[in-house]
């Protein structure tokens, strides 16, 4: 049976202890299913072997049978026997990049200022169409050329500000800078810092001024006791 699309987990040493005693109480088919992981031992074990193996221990007929063996049935719950284990270690999954903070809350800052700016051109529109609606009012004209006043100069506004926007948002476009970001290792992480602090004692023990030598020998002669004088 190909199992390869299956998720398995690591097949750890203490996994493996708690299910060598398993096969002479296990049914036949889980038994051989079981046996095919830990003898000889796998470093993989399939995650659904495992669920069966929890159900059947908490089954009257597993209880019974661990019970008889002295094994402890709560040593076969899903947590116990997923504890310490990994999931689908024979898999290489692809380097997670993190996003750079900065660049993340500058893009949140640009789709804020973005918003805000579409709704104020909303407004400046429906506040010009408006405006003129009521100013037309004064001015004795019929009802459909006051609309029509009103929708011109609206149209005329909501053009000027999509191109104000569009000069907006071309000025915003952060340009790429080509660079690939670097992915560095918990290790190589660890080797840097040690490399940088031996660096910075060595530069400090460096720049001590020469009058800092001559105190530490006054600072050890007067520490010295002074050998008595013969009478």
């Amino acid at each position: 049976m190909n199992h390869k699309d299956e998720l398995h987990v690591s097949l750890e040493h203490h996994l493996l202890e708690a299910l060598n005693p398993l096969p002479t109480i296990l049914p036949d088919d889980l038994t051989a299913e079981l046996a095919a992981f830990i003898s000889p031992p796998s470093t993989l074990i399939l995650h659904s072997t495992l669920l069966k193996i929890s159900k059947w221990a908490r089954s009257p007929a597993g209880l019974k049978a661990l019970n008889s063996s002295s094994l402890d049935p709560q040593s076969y719950s899903m947590v116990s026997l997923l504890a310490g284990t990994r999931t689908s270690p024979e898999k290489k999954f692809p380097t997670y990049l993190a996003k750079d903070p900065e660049a993340e809350r500058r893009r949140a800052a640009d789709d804020r200022k973005a918003v805000s700016t579409v709704i104020n051109g909303v407004l400046s529109v429906a506040g010009t169409g408006f405006a003129t609606w009521w100013a037309s009012g004064h001015t004795g004209l019929q009802l459909e050329w006051r609309a029509l006043l009103a929708t011109c100069l609206a149209l005329i506004v909501a053009f000027a500000e999509v191109i104000l926007y569009m000069i907006w948002d071309s000025r915003r476009s952060p340009k790429k800078s080509g660079r690939t970001p670097l992915v560095v290792s918990t290790k190589e992480k660890l080797v840097e810092d040690k490399v940088d602090t031996v660096d910075v004692t060595a530069t400090s023990s460096s720049t001590e001024p020469p009058h800092s030598a001559l105190r530490q020998r006054l600072t050890q002669s007067a520490s010295t006791p002074h050998e008595s004088l013969p009478g």
